[in-house]
């Protein structure tokens, strides 16, 4: 067989299943089913439309406020506007969670972890941005003061990180950074570090000794680190703080307020607050805890039992852990109550103190998830093989391994999906549809329905006491014989019909 004629067979094939299905839906609708290879729905009461390609590959949505398509895992792009603000946005996500780029009015920024970062900020007629593609980076201050660098040949970096200025060459050769009151030099970090101004001053020689003060707020020693450490912070407070460390033998931290002791670390430690008389005992750490105090109550023998309650914000209860796990938090004028079964099963259920719900949600990992949001929206999904919600993963990996997805609104609209468009079904006040693959599909609304089966081959319609129907194309209409007297009477020699009866007539 020859290109041509392979291409003319494929074209008319497709025309075979899409010319039958413009007439598919109720007046206004669109739905062209080619599955697994294309899908087409349109709904104009809603301004949606939507298409899917291969399966969950490739996907394209369009509605009041925004457009998005992709190409799963590849890349999924959005455009459109935020719904409160009216401002408009561009999202590409690509490689997901890996690359990633946000546009607005002010504000544009763009990853690729680990590589590359770009960030953009404008406001009040002011800027500035910077740009890494490792090992090189470049930016611009809001005083419109420029940097660069090559990492780790030669680099500066403005107001980045905490710092006013970061220098560095033949990194960790020679660094040197400077903010506000004091400057500190690196030589063959972390192995010697030396800080003066103003505000700080220190050294240290890691791991053998090290001196760092910011005056009259803190400072810092210590010998052979980790094992030796001595800290003093707070000093600009009227409760300042004392740490005392002879690692893991002795942990010592002490106020006017407050002491700590810890021997053989994590083993054994004992803390308290002297003004509230909360205290803390680990005894040892973690099988063994107590815990009292005005607004914080716990106990725990590890992994039996263990309760904790901090006053009228949380709680927190575990039987043989992790078998059974219950977590509770008040915010506000409403109860959050998640409970927690090896740690697979998560039963999560919110509402306010007068019993009214706020959301609730059931998730067996890695079989199904169930919510139902603070709006009355319900969401249903077979195989969620990601124990945590995120937007992004929703948009570009979940639907690949989703087989089975419901959900339904306040105002009982509802939509399934079966095997990424197999069976689909949604229902709409009074228009429900539903299909599968291009094999079968009914659609009702109000007194009309329609069947049809190869998507077009043949087709059943009715309205009210009319009907139609198709086979191959050629329609046959059926509806009641109501004949006038004269017509009647030709009909001598005839069976008159009966009434109700239907007369078959063909019409092209």
């Amino acid at each position: 067989m020859t290109i041509q004629r392979f291409f003319l067979l494929s074209l008319m094939i497709v025309l075979l299943w899409v010319i039958p299905s413009l007439s598919m839906g109720s007046e206004g609708n669109l739905s062209i089913n080619l599955w697994p290879l294309f899908q087409y729905r349109s709904d104009p009461e809603d301004e949606t439309q939507e298409i899917e390609g291969l399966g969950p590959f490739f996907s394209w949505k369009r509605d009041r406020l925004r457009k998005e398509w992709g190409v799963r895992p590849l890349f999924f792009q959005i455009e459109g506007q935020i719904e409160k603000s009216k401002e408009s946005f561009h999202q590409l996500e690509f490689l997901y969670p890996f690359g990633k780029i946000q546009k607005t009015k002010d504000y544009t920024k763009g990853y690729l972890s680990p590589l590359s970062l770009y960030q953009r900020e404008e406001w009040e007629g002011r800027k500035k941005w910077d740009f890494h593609f490792f090992p090189f980076f470049i930016g611009e201050t809001e005083k419109g003061e420029n940097y660069f660098g090559l990492f780790p040949l030669y680099g500066t970096l403005l107001e980045r990180y905490g710092k006013h200025e970061i220098r560095f060459v033949l990194w960790p050769i020679y660094g040197e950074s400077h903010s506000e009151g004091f400057r500190t030099t690196n030589l063959l970090w972390p192995f010697f570090s030396f800080t003066q101004g103003e505000k700080k001053s220190g050294f240290h020689f890691w791991p053998l000794l090290g001196r760092k003060e910011e005056y009259g707020v803190t400072r810092k020693e210590f010998i052979l680190w980790p094992i030796f450490i001595r800290q003093k912070k707070g000093m600009d407070t009227d409760d300042p703080m004392e740490e005392w460390m002879v690692f893991p033998f002795y942990l010592s931290k002490e106020s006017r307020r407050f002491e700590s002791k810890t021997y053989l670390w994590p083993f054994f430690s004992f803390a308290r607050d002297r003004f509230t008389g909360f205290e803390q005992l680990d005894l040892p750490f973690p099988f063994y805890q107590s815990l009292k105090g005005e607004d914080l109550k716990g106990f725990r023998i590890f992994p039996f039992y263990g309760y904790k309650v901090k006053g009228n914000e949380s709680r927190r209860i575990f039987y043989l852990y992790p078998l059974y796990q219950l977590e509770e938090d008040w915010i506000g004028d409403s109860q959050e109550r998640t409970h927690r079964i090896l740690l697979l099963i998560r039963i999560r259920s919110n509402e306010t103190d007068q019993g009214l719900k706020k959301g609730r949600s059931l998730r067996i990992w890695p079989f199904f998830d169930y919510e139902e949001d603070e709006k009355g929206h319900l969401f249903f999904s077979f195989l969620y093989l990601f124990p945590f919600k995120d937007e992004g993963f929703e948009r570009n990996l979940f639907p690949l391994f989703r087989i089975f997805h419901w959900e339904k609104d306040r105002a009982k609209r509802s939509s399934t999906n079966f095997l990424w468009g197999f069976y689909r079904r949604t229902k709409k006040e009074d228009r429900e549809s539903w299909e599968i693959a291009h094999l079968l599909g009914v659609e009702k609304e109000g007194g009309r329905k329609t069947i049809t089966f190869l998507k077009g081959l043949f087709v059943y319609k009715k309205d009210g006491e009319r009907s139609l129907f198709r086979l191959f194309y050629l329609p046959i209409r059926l509806q009641k014989a109501q004949h006038p007297p004269r017509e009647r009477e030709e009909w001598i020699g005839e069976q008159s019909p009966k009434e109700g009866e239907e007369k078959i007539t063909l019409s092209q």
